[in-house]
C-alpha cells in the first residue's frame, strides 16, 4: 500500500513510505521492500518516529524496520553501520532477547516498531525474525549524485547532505581553498605541488627540495587543510654546515669559505712544521672529517688539504 508523499517545493526529490497489506517474516519483509521500493525504513530521528506513529494505521503485530543483529551488534541493514547509543529508541527493558529475561530457542535478532500502541508508541522491541509482521518500506530521496562529496541523509520532506571534511555547499560540490600566495619558493630551493580536488584546494600537497649543499629547515610538506590554512609554514633551504676543524699541533691550517664558515664548498689546507707529517683519521658514518692528527716523524715540510 502507498503512503502519502511529502515534498518541499524547492526540491523534486521526496521520501515516501509504503507498507504491505499482508504480514511476513523479517527477511521476506526486506526482500519485498527491496523488490518494490528502496529498502526497509531506517529511523533517522524523533521527528520521523512521530510522523510514522501519527500517519501509519495500527497493526496487531506492528511493523518490521531495518535493524538487525549481526555478530551480536545491532546494525542498520541499509547502510551496514552499527547502531549508536545516541540513535537507539528501545522500549523500556528492551532489547531483552526474550520475555522476562528468559531466552527463547530462537534469538530475537530483528526489530519491530510499535505504532499507535497504548504504551510507548514509536518505541522499538527486539523480536524473533520468523514472526509475521507488516513490512515498512521507503523510497529514497537520495540519489547517486545527490551529494558529490558527502553522505546523503534522508529527511521526511527531502534530504540533506552531510559534507565530508574540506567540502561544503548544498550538494557538497564546493571545495575549500588555501592561499596559493603563501606557497613561496625558497632561495636555493624548489617546490612541487599536487592537487587532488583543484589547484591549491583541500588536500593539495606541496613538497619542497633544495639544491646540492642545502637542506630544508623542516622536512614536512605543506598540506591544505579543511580550515583553509596550510599545515606548515614554508621551509627555507639552509646551507649545509660541517664540523669546525681545529688547527693541529706542530702545524698550521688555512681555510677558504666561499659560502660561509665551515660550510658546503669550504676547503682547508694544512701544513706541518719541519719534521712532522700529516695523518688523517677515517671518515665517520655521517661522512664528517675529523681534524688531522700530526705525528712526529723525520720528514721535510708537508702540506695537505681537506675539501667539504
Amino acid at each position: 500500500m502507498f503512503w502519502p508523499m511529502y515534498c518541499l517545493l524547492a526540491h523534486v526529490e521526496c521520501w515516501s513510505y509504503f507498507y504491505s497489506n499482508t504480514t511476513m517474516n523479517w527477511q521476506q519483509a526486506r526482500d519485498w521492500c527491496q523488490e518494490h521500493y528502496t529498502d526497509m525504513v531506517a529511523i533517522q530521528n524523533q521527528e520521523e518516529i512521530g510522523h510514522l506513529n501519527s500517519w501509519l494505521p495500527r497493526k496487531s503485530g506492528y511493523y518490521w524496520i531495518g535493524i538487525r543483529k549481526f555478530n551480536n551488534v545491532w546494525t542498520w541493514v541499509g547502510t551496514n553501520k552499527s547502531l549508536t547509543a545516541e540513535a537507539t529508541n528501545w522500549a523500556k527493558g528492551e532489547p531483552n532477547n526474550g520475555k522476562k529475561g528468559q531466552r527463547t530457542r530462537e534469538n530475537e535478532d530483528c526489530v519491530e516498531m510499535y505504532i499507535k500502541r497504548d504504551m510507548e508508541p514509536g518505541k522499538w522491541n527486539d523480536e524473533r525474525c520468523g514472526k509475521q509482521k507488516t513490512a515498512l518500506c521507503y523510497t529514497a530521496a537520495c540519489k547517486n549524485d545527490s551529494c558529490l562529496y558527502g553522505d546523503c541523509v534522508e529527511t521526511i520532506n527531502s534530504h540533506r547532505c552531510a559534507c565530508f571534511e574540506g567540502f561544503y555547499g548544498e550538494k557538497c560540490d564546493q571545495v575549500v581553498q588555501c592561499n596559493k600566495e603563501e606557497v613561496t619558493v625558497p632561495y636555493k630551493g624548489r617546490v612541487n605541488c599536487t592537487h587532488t580536488y583543484g589547484d591549491f584546494s583541500y588536500d593539495s600537497l606541496c613538497e619542497y627540495s633544495c639544491e646540492e649543499g642545502y637542506q630544508l629547515s623542516t622536512p614536512r610538506p605543506l598540506r591544505c587543510t579543511a580550515s583553509k590554512r596550510w599545515s606548515e609554514q614554508p621551509p627555507s633551504c639552509e646551507l649545509v654546515q660541517c664540523e669546525k676543524l681545529s688547527q693541529p699541533a706542530r702545524g698550521s691550517m688555512e681555510c677558504s669559505d666561499p659560502l660561509g664558515s665551515s660550510s658546503y664548498q669550504s676547503t682547508c689546507a694544512f701544513t706541518c712544521d719541519e719534521g712532522y707529517v700529516l695523518t688523517f683519521s677515517k671518515l665517520s658514518a655521517d661522512f664528517k672529517q675529523s681534524s688531522p692528527v700530526v705525528t712526529s716523524r723525520a720528514s721535510s715540510k708537508r702540506t695537505g688539504r681537506i675539501s667539504r
